[in-house]
């Protein structure tokens, strides 16, 4: 009984400091495609107005066939387009394939 208030106080810091984490990583809205679940990507997708069945698409695709390695390996994603793929705007950051809605546009753009 004589721990359980520094019990609480540490309960409460370690949820506050998740919540903290969690936020922070949410916030800034970057999209690992070989690391995000299904649901991470369709929240993408919803956000760009791209078709849900897409984050199917990538997450079955990684699954099947292993990690990106860059940017131009979603385009073998069946069903994602060069339109699509402008959209997700796929970037290398430390040697993860992502989304960062802050980055420069890195594909050429369609020549349609």
């Amino acid at each position: 009984m004589k721990h359980l208030p520094k019990f609480i106080l540490a309960a409460c810091c370690v949820v506050f400091l998740t919540g903290l984490l969690v936020g922070s990583a949410l916030a800034d809205g970057v999209v690992s495609f070989n690391k995000a679940s299904v649901k991470e990507i369709m929240d993408l997708c919803e956000e760009l107005n791209l078709p849900e069945e897409l984050a199917k698409a990538i997450v079955k695709y990684r699954e099947k066939n292993g990690p990106f390695k860059k940017p131009e390996d979603l385009q073998k994603v069946p069903g994602m387009t060069h339109d699509f793929l402008e959209e997700l705007n796929p970037i290398i950051k430390d040697g993860d394939v992502i989304y960062d809605p802050d980055a420069e546009p890195g594909l050429a753009p369609s020549k349609c």
